[in-house]
């Protein structure tokens, strides 16, 4: 535990180690899907444009979706636009 510690203690945003160590265990939540973006920003009282663009620069990558369900959405959007085209609506 000490190492975890001193890795939030030298984590180079906030001054204060609770404030660290709060953001970082927010942005593990929202990584592992446990809260949405918009309960992230919250509960980092930050607008979403602001903890997007905090994220981006910390190279912390998330996605609303895993890849298995992305996947999912990827196909049902290419089956609804083929369908759409062959009914000349697209």
């Amino acid at each position: 535990m000490e190492e975890v510690d001193r890795l939030v203690f030298n984590f180079p945003l906030f001054k204060d180690y609770r404030e660290k160590e709060r953001f970082l265990k927010v942005v593990g939540l929202l990584v592992s899907h446990q809260i949405t973006f918009e309960k992230a920003a919250e509960l980092l009282n930050m607008r979403l444009e602001e903890l997007a663009f905090l994220l981006d620069k910390l190279g912390v990558e998330y996605s609303l979706l895993d890849e298995e369900e992305a996947r999912l959405e990827r196909e049902e959007a290419d089956k609804l636009m083929g369908e759409l085209k062959r009914e000349g609506r697209l």
